[in-house]
């Protein structure tokens, strides 16, 4: 073999490798991430503070605790001006997980870091909201979506806020996170076009445009802010739709049987008028059938 060759001969190789080593990473970070024992302290957080994980029984709380390691494994989280400590980490990641638990293997596209800041930064502007960069308006998180690149900003103040009541509706995390579920067809318009089945596109739009226009004329229970366009009502109803799965229920209860089919899933603390429209749905196919 002549030295050319073995240079090419070499060359190859050493392409190979680094393919297969590229190929693989994804799966020796996880494998890494869920080698490690779980944090006793975070799951002293999780049960103090997020009803979701606290409603799941032993086996999904331990599929709770798996998916926050690979989310984190994944995602940088990193303060601006501010600590990142246990509690930050723990809410952030059971933001990402809760919105998306009806999908065991999905993940955020392209997110690489949540950006922590200061809660002075959060009292420049209304703490329970989205700061939205173009628009120039609100505050709570900022998403970026640049080439191949996605960042989200959330307000420490607002993030802990938002799992104080885990009843008013009221979550920047799970927000923020829905319009990221909701971005990842390409687009925040109101449609979460990866996980929505394509038979109840036609429903949805028609559900979302009627109940845009409800809150828009001051009816139903979803926040006002529901009313700036189909991509914000997604978000808040989603916040409502884990908050308090039983309003929605009883006084949006298309949009609440829409979203349990979008999102893959029943929120653990439903009961009363959830459970109810839950059966009565399962009831009504068994009888179209």
């Amino acid at each position: 073999m002549t030295t050319p060759q073995l240079v090419f001969l070499v060359a190859v190789v050493a392409l190979f490798a680094a393919l297969a080593w590229w190929l693989t990473a994804k799966r020796r970070r996880d494998a890494a991430a869920l080698a490690s024992d779980f944090p006793p302290r975070w799951r002293k957080e999780l049960t103090q503070r997020v009803a979701f994980y606290r409603a799941l029984n032993q086996a999904d709380k331990a599929r709770f605790e798996q998916r926050m390691q690979l989310f984190l494994a994944r995602t940088a989280i990193t303060g601006i001006e501010t600590e990142v400590d246990d509690v930050t980490r723990v809410l952030v990641a059971a933001s990402a997980v809760i919105p998306i638990w009806g999908f065991p293997d999905w993940e955020y596209p392209n997110l690489n870091e949540v950006l922590i800041v200061p809660d002075a930064w959060a009292e420049k502007a209304d703490p329970d909201r989205e700061f939205h960069g173009l628009q120039g308006t609100l505050l709570g998180a900022v998403q970026g979506f640049g080439d191949g690149d996605q960042y989200m900003r959330l307000s420490k103040a607002a993030l802990e806020r938002g799992f104080r009541d885990w009843q008013n509706g009221e979550n920047v995390g799970i927000h923020e996170f829905a319009h990221l579920l909701d971005h990842a067809d390409g687009g925040i318009d109101g449609t979460p076009g990866l996980t929505l089945p394509d038979e109840l596109r036609p429903v949805w739009a028609d559900v979302v445009r009627r109940e845009l226009a409800r809150v828009q004329n001051g009816g139903g229970i979803l926040d006002a802010y529901a009313g700036t366009n189909e991509a914000e009502l997604f978000a808040v109803a989603t916040e409502m739709f884990f908050e308090n799965p039983d309003k929605l229920a009883q006084h949006h209860p298309e949009l609440y049987d829409l979203l349990t089919r979008a999102l893959a899933q029943h929120p653990p603390a439903a009961s009363g008028f959830a459970r109810l429209r839950r059966g009565l749905r399962r009831a009504g196919g068994r009888r179209g059938g």
